[in-house]
């Protein structure tokens, strides 16, 4: 049984290119988790947001006004209208390492760090650790719309002091 229904939306332009990455990860044939869908980068599309850079790394008359930047986001409103009866915004968590990606569905966003620099990394980095055990905790809420993903860590943090 399957308490997450998994669907990709990488930024990889061909279905080639999605396959061999998914496939050197081992996440095709995984065991522990089932793919439902993947949908390449024809999907998205883009949008223009306003982009808020901190006071140290652009001047603050720039850092008040914002920057408009224009970029892709994932097309988390096709799946819903496409399958109404299985995906909706009280079930669905879009987890990525940008925030700039939840500009059509801000409540639905969970932001983790990204995954950098693998070969030094890959027995330190516990993000994704973290991530399975946050949604094991919330697995069982019927409405993911309250929970608010930009305080996850402590969410988690919260729930394992009381187990």
């Amino acid at each position: 049984m399957y308490i997450y229904i998994v669907c990709l939306v990488p930024k990889i332009k061909g279905w080639k290119w999605i396959e061999i990455k998914l496939t050197e990860m081992n996440m095709l044939m995984n065991s522990k988790y089932h793919i439902t869908f993947v949908l390449d980068k024809k999907s998205m599309f883009t949008v223009v947001t306003n982009f808020f850079p901190s006071d140290s790394t652009k001047s603050k008359s720039k850092s008040k006004l914002g920057i408009s930047r224009k970029h892709y986001v994932k097309p988390l409103e096709l799946i819903w209208r496409k399958y109404p009866a299985y995906y909706n915004e009280f079930n669905t968590i879009h987890i990525d390492d940008l925030a700039r990606n939840f500009a059509m569905n801000p409540t639905c966003g969970l932001k983790i760090l990204p995954y950098v620099n693998a070969a030094k990394n890959k027995d330190s980095d516990k993000e994704l650790l973290y991530l399975t055990e946050y949604l094991l905790v919330i697995a069982k809420e019927q409405d993911f719309k309250g929970l608010k993903h930009d305080k996850w860590k402590q969410y988690l943090e919260k729930k394992s002091q009381k187990i």
